[in-house]
């Protein structure tokens, strides 16, 4: 994939690379992504080469290369250039029993250009410190290539507002403050630059300030904070795996790892002699103020029968445990899952039931706690039709004892959906009917707010001629926010589906359309694809978007896109 986008400021989102594939192997260079299990590498992009050796029943794999590039910016666009590399080893096939182990190591590299950019790192308040009101306190920072005067300013909401505090104060690092009311648990201390306003910080996490309350302050020695971009390193040991018993009626899968993580490497070292750290990992990393170490584990327990299936799972991640193997990880939750299902004659029952709940050591605040509760029903009523009826119920709450944190939320819905084979080889060959209704209702004080939807949608297919089909669909939905905003919309489309020369060519034609109460649109589409051979596709297509809006702003605008593909498959 290539585009003329640009990246100077982001990563980039050019993607160029070849996979070639063999009987036992198969080979990465370029960009390519690969899934090793869900706690080493699962779901980024990697620049590099890769390499996956399957002789037999042992496995071979390995990839090394960049993840992410140097870009200059802040916290929430800044970067390091990161070079990552994993190895696999295993024995046997994951379709019956194996076994993997596996090792990452990924380092940011402090790039001198990096290392000059214009930035600020709040030192204090940076959460959890309690300041009492007409108290004295000191407010520091760092800032780094930053000249002239700065702002500070406070938000007692969280960062939904914020107050000024100082206006054109000297950049000297500290600022002594006069704490005022009123009191709040969601303080934020904001610094910026008057030169630079794009240039600025914020407290990693809310502090409080109260009546009376006596003040309290962190330790500041060696703080990193958490909120600015800074180089990282980890390294991570991780094994994955499956035994099946009884020609797989009994299975049990493991994914658990270790991971040891820096949140910034130009942190002071630790002498092992004063902290509890495996000193068999000091060959690969080496701890300092920030590094910390955890663990992950799933396990999934399947029984397998004729007409019953059940499977018990578990997750656990510690609060501790981070990576840089994957784009994103809730860390700190531990979960159980339980999923039953019957199959007796044509009807078959879905029943499950999902727990999650966080904050493992009370270290936070309050604790939150999600339910699921999923079951369905679907059977063969007669020959000619199928019906299937779902029900749905989440669940998250909270035990905060404040108003602003608390968290009382819960959805419930509703489906079914009706398939009616009217005649497989006439022209009207079947229609489906589908209606859900869904209710959400947030309880939380300063939120409270009930939802309702109900959505229904209609097709069906024809045959007009032995290679060409038609489909028209509609679809309505009706919602309202709060019993007091309504809203309806309904939407209409109608495609048609030509094959010709022994389906080498297939072509697609649709019409469709949006009504809703402010906004109108038309989008017509069509494209071929033509198979040259075995191994080769060419494709075009071309596709026109009309949308009108009649709300103050009164928008109206034409888009028109065509491309071209050619696939080859090696």
């Amino acid at each position: 994939m290539l585009s003329t986008e640009g990246s100077a400021a982001k990563q980039t989102i050019n993607h160029i690379g070849i996979n070639p594939k063999w009987d036992w192997g198969s080979f990465y260079a370029g960009d390519f992504s690969q899934e090793y299990s869900q706690f080493s590498l699962s779901g980024i992009n990697i620049r590099g080469t890769g390499l996956n050796l399957n002789p037999a029943n042992f496995s071979f794999s390995t990839s090394a290369g960049f993840t992410q590039r140097t870009v200059s910016g802040g916290a929430q666009d800044g970067s390091f250039k990161r070079f990552l590399f994993v190895a696999k080893i295993g024995y046997g096939k994951e379709e019956n029993n194996f076994v993997d182990f596996i090792f990452l190591r990924a380092k940011d590299e402090i790039n001198p250009k990096l290392s000059n950019q214009k930035s600020f790192i709040i030192i204090s308040p940076n959460g959890n410190e309690v300041f009492g009101i007409a108290s004295a306190q000191i407010i520091r920072w760092n800032s780094y290539n930053i000249d002239g005067a700065i702002k500070i300013e406070l938000s007692r909401d969280g960062g939904n507002t914020f107050e000024l505090i100082a206006d054109n104060q000297p950049n000297v690092g500290f600022y002594q403050w006069s704490v005022t009311g009123p009191a709040t648990f969601q303080a934020l201390i904001k610094i910026s630059s008057k030169k630079y306003p794009e240039i600025f910080d914020i407290s990693n996490n809310f502090f409080s300030i109260g009546v009376g309350a006596p003040s309290t302050t962190l330790n500041q020695e060696d703080i990193i904070n958490p909120n600015a971009i800074a180089p990282q390193e980890n390294a991570l040991f991780g094994a994955k795996g499956k035994i099946s018993l009884f020609d797989n009626k009994v299975i049990l899968q493991i994914d658990g790892a270790g991971s040891i993580y820096t949140k910034d490497i130009r942190a002071k070292k630790i002498d092992l002699d004063s902290i509890t750290f495996p000193k068999i990992f000091y060959n690969f990393i080496k701890p300092r103020t920030g590094t910390n170490y955890d663990f992950a584990l799933s396990t999934l327990f399947n029984f397998n029968l004729k007409f019953f299936n059940a499977k018990i799972g578990h997750k656990q991640i510690g609060p501790g445990f981070q990576y840089l193997g994957a784009s994103y990880l809730l860390n700190d939750i531990r979960g159980y899952s339980i999923l039953n299902s019957f199959n007796i004659n044509k009807i078959g029952i879905i029943l499950s039931y999902f727990n999650q709940r966080d904050n493992l050591l009370n270290q936070k605040r309050f604790t939150t706690t999600r339910n699921i509760i999923i079951n369905a029903l679907n059977g063969m009523i007669l020959p000619i039709w199928n019906s299937n009826l779902s029900f749905n119920y989440f669940q998250m709450n909270n035990d905060s004892k404040n108003d602003s944190t608390r968290t009382d939320f819960n959805n419930f819905s509703i489906s079914s959906n009706q398939s009616f084979i009217i005649n497989p080889i006439g022209f009207f060959r079947n229609i489906n009917l589908n209606y859900s209704f869904q209710f959400s209702n947030n309880s939380s004080y300063l939120t409270a707010s009930p939802n309702k939807n109900h959505s229904l949608n209609l097709s069906g297919i024809f045959a007009i001629l032995n290679n060409l089909n038609a489909t028209f669909a509609s679809g309505f939905i009706s919602s309202s926010l709060t019993n007091k905003l309504n809203a309806f919309s309904h939407n209409y489309s109608l495609l048609f589906q030509h094959s010709e020369l022994n389906n080498k060519l297939i072509s697609n034609l649709t019409f469709s359309s949006s009504f809703a109460e402010k906004s109108v649109s038309f989008k017509t589409n069509l494209g071929s694809v033509y198979k040259l051979s075995i191994f080769d596709n060419i494709g075009i297509s071309i596709s026109l978007l009309k949308f009108i809006s009649n709300s103050k702003i009164n928008r109206k605008y034409t888009e028109f896109i065509g491309s071209l593909k050619y696939a080859r498959t090696f």
